[in-house]
């Protein structure tokens, strides 16, 4: 579904819910505007839906293609938007925000299911890192890209446990904390040509 709403009058954007981009074509001529982004949603599992996403720890090869696979899935979500958006908005005066994204597995056993809590692997740092990078190759477009959350819920960078006190980093977390650099600066393109 297509939503423009706008937070208080600061940023007014048009929230694309959807895997399928049958819709997004009704976003960019929505009037009256203006709205400075489109928002996008995505999650990354293994499973076949949200109702069976798959488990944060006990995974198949064959899931840890398929997550993959599915992960790569974002790359073609911003460039379909992209270039939907680029038909109105040759100029990229709209922004699009990927203002939730981020592996999303069964919740762990135990838990209150209303939580979401999961744990977070290398699996999901590799996850996060393929994600900032389709972000990053396309941040003439992507002006802001949000993890879903940042602690105990979903591919949390912070995992806490009430009982104990502890507070525990997450492989997530270095992935963002390495990348952390990258923030505010000019992309530069590098290609590698191999002769064989």
């Amino acid at each position: 579904e297509i939503y423009t709403l706008s937070l208080h009058d600061a940023l007014p954007i048009c929230v694309s819910f959807m895997r399928d981009l049958l819709e997004c074509d009704t976003c960019p001529k929505a009037e009256p505007g203006p709205y400075q982004a489109i928002s996008l949603h995505d999650y990354t599992f293994t499973g076949d839906d949200f109702s069976s996403k798959g488990k944060a720890l006990d995974f198949t090869v064959e899931d840890w293609y398929t997550v993959f696979r599915r992960a790569w899935w974002m790359d073609e979500l911003i460039t379909r938007h992209s270039t939907i958006m680029d038909r109105y908005d040759p100029y990229r005066r709209v922004g699009l925000v990927v203002d939730e994204w981020g592996a999303w597995w069964d919740v762990e056993e135990g838990t209150n299911p209303a939580f979401l809590y999961q744990q977070n692997t290398v699996r999901d740092a590799l996850i996060a890192s393929l994600h900032l990078d389709i972000f990053h190759r396309h941040a003439e477009r992507v002006i802001m890209a949000n993890l879903a959350q940042t602690v105990n819920v979903l591919q949390s960078p912070i995992l806490t446990d009430e009982a104990t006190g502890t507070m525990v980093l997450t492989p997530t977390y270095w992935v963002l904390w390495m990348s952390k650099d990258h923030q505010d600066a000019e992309r530069a393109n590098a290609d590698r040509k191999s002769v064989v």
